[in-house]
């Protein structure tokens, strides 16, 4: 017995899908495949400012995946507020480093991608929307997936740029 979709019908022992279903599959398909593609096409026409931010980005996600705290002394700003899904108010860089601190010690980052959706520039400000992926395993060795998104605001300043602040983090676990 086969598990029929909506867009098919029966008639006697075969299945025919329906000309108008086909149609409606093929737009469906085409709109995934554009917006699954948006935000590569996005990065791919990024002028070199956004594409500096960008690499400030993966950069700073790269220095956390290897343990290395030094991003936040070198590219936070130091009056950072941020607010991580979870928090109960928005933080400090005192609070950052405390808690990456005990991230180290208690998870592994074994693989993570990032997904940019868009770099908004306007004078010495940016503002960055991405989706992340992210496969850790914490202090037990129990692994888990995880994806999230972030929404960071970046200075300039003394031809610098700095996180300043960020919101977002994982998604609910379903």
């Amino acid at each position: 017995m086969s598990h029929l979709s909506p867009a098919r019908l029966v008639r006697g022992n075969k299945e025919v899908i329906t000309r108008g279903k086909i149609m409606f599959s093929r737009i469906v398909m085409a709109m995934i495949c554009v917006c699954g593609l948006a935000g590569t096409a996005a990065a791919q026409t990024w002028n070199a400012e956004q594409q500096e931010i960008w690499n400030l980005e993966e950069q700073q996600w790269k220095m956390a995946a290897a343990e290395d705290l030094s991003w936040i002394d070198t590219m936070v700003h130091p009056n950072l507020k941020y607010w991580e899904t979870g928090d109960p108010m928005p933080r400090g860089k005192d609070s950052l480093r405390r808690w990456g601190k005990y991230q180290v010690e208690n998870s592994t980052v074994l693989e993570q991608e990032l997904f940019p959706i868009s770099i908004t520039l306007t004078g010495n400000v940016a503002v960055v929307q991405y989706n992340y992926q992210i496969a850790r395993e914490n202090y037990k060795k129990e692994r888990e997936m995880v994806t999230g998104n972030y929404t960071d605001v970046l200075v300039k300043e003394n031809g610098r740029w700095q996180f300043l602040t960020w919101s977002g983090g994982d998604q609910p676990k379903k």
